[in-house]
């Protein structure tokens, strides 16, 4: 603030506030924020909120730190009658706040101070994530399983589908719902990035083809995001080239090392470049940050051809999703959730950078054309599949660790 000019910071991004004091609630479905706005002054620092929803000694704990609880709908004569100068992100305020100081002459826009240190994971939170994702796989293994076992057998929908998989989730004891609406899309469904099944467009699925799931959930212990597209039955040949080339675009970027100072639009590239090559492109971003049980997109980092100034920085998260829609056929998107870690290698020339993949799942090897992978990619897929195993084996029933042991086969 000082640096700034500034003597009053207002703070209207939930997921900024929850980071901030270290507050979780349920307010918003699957994002763990509490509705709020947030005050600093120069020595004084105010948390407005729904003040029944604060236990006493959360408001005490508050008050040792500084922090003064008071009402939600104080926040507009408050910060209507602030002296001196006023920072605030336009990009991140309400209208309503807005209205409330924009006569005055004295307003400082910059983006969220907090933002930035909340993208960089600590060592307690990494340790945490990486905790998390082990037990949010055995729920992923244990999904693709009975999917497998059951698929043409009994009836499923992607709305079924996608109730199992939260069930699964549902019992871990720190599990606390869903990150985001879940995704499941069989036949065409697949092909619409952000389909979600009501009831009037639930498919029944059938064995063949494929069924693209992108889920995730909330923990006390952290935040997931994950894709799989799994296969039901028989493939067309453009299906299975469609599913290889998404995975080589996936290795492609997980592969990559980078020079201290890289963005993330820089690096997009590598996760198209194989569908580039057979003339193949997806209309969205390849990924996304994601937050400490908070928001499952979080900024200000991203991998997409849109330029970003913010270059990839060590214990920063961000997805890796390439995918294929074809409109009107089918969907392919093989996501992962990786943390930027330092490549020590080599520093001659600069200090660089690298992925390390946290989500633990077997990606479906009955979708693969092994003939269009080159060494690497064979080795890189079948290292991943033994980390898989390594750390999802000891928390699956026998029955399950075979399922596994057979989906991670080496190729």
């Amino acid at each position: 603030m000082k640096k700034l000019g500034a003597n009053n910071y207002i703070i209207a991004s939930l997921d900024d506030i929850a980071w901030l004091y270290n507050i979780r609630g349920n307010d918003v479905k699957c994002n763990p924020v509490v509705l709020s706005y947030v005050l600093v002054k120069e020595n004084e620092a105010y948390l407005y909120v729904d003040k029944s929803k604060f236990t006493p000694k959360m408001e005490e704990e508050l008050l040792n730190e500084g922090v003064t609880l008071k009402s939600y709908e104080e926040i507009g004569e408050d910060i209507s009658n602030l002296e001196g100068k006023i920072l605030i992100d336009p990009n991140k305020i309400s209208a309503y706040l807005y209205e409330c100081i924009k006569d005055k002459n004295n307003i400082v826009e910059f983006g969220n101070i907090t933002t930035k240190f909340k993208a960089i994971k600590n060592e307690v939170e990494l340790d945490n994530l990486r905790k998390c994702q082990v037990r949010d796989g055995v729920a992923m293994v244990k999904f693709m399983k009975w999917l497998k076992d059951n698929i043409g057998k009994i009836e499923i929908s992607e709305i079924s589908a996608s109730d199992k998989l939260e069930e699964l989730r549902s019992l871990d004891e720190l599990f606390k719902g869903i990150s985001f609406e879940t995704i499941a899309g069989h036949k065409e469904h697949g092909a619409m990035m952000h389909y979600s099944a009501t009831p009037e467009s639930d498919y029944t699925l059938e064995p063949r083809g494929f069924l693209l799931i992108d889920s995730g959930g909330q923990y006390l212990d952290g935040t997931t995001d994950i894709t799989r597209t799994f296969v039901l039955g028989e493939l067309t040949e453009e299906e299975r080239k469609d599913y290889t080339l998404v995975l080589k675009g996936h290795i492609g970027l997980m592969r990559a090392k980078f020079l201290k100072g890289t963005t993330g639009s820089a690096l997009d590239i590598k996760a198209r470049e194989p569908l580039w090559n057979e003339g193949i492109d997806y209309k969205c971003g390849t990924g996304h940050g994601v937050g400490f049980f908070l928001n499952v997109h979080e900024g200000p980092q991203s991998i997409s051809p849109v330029p970003n100034k913010v270059a990839l920085e060590p214990g920063m998260i961000i997805t890796n999703e390439p995918g294929v829609y074809r409109e009107g056929k089918h969907g392919i998107r093989t996501e992962n959730t990786m943390v930027v870690v330092k490549d020590t290698s080599s520093e001659e020339f600069g200090e660089f950078y690298k992925f390390d993949t946290i989500s633990l799942c077997s990606i479906d090897l009955a979708g693969l054309d092994i003939s269009l992978l080159n060494e690497e990619e064979k080795a890189w897929l079948n290292n991943y599949h033994k980390k898989v195993y390594d750390l999802l084996s000891p928390y699956l029933y026998e029955e399950e660790k075979e399922f596994l042991k057979n989906e991670t086969r080496q190729i």
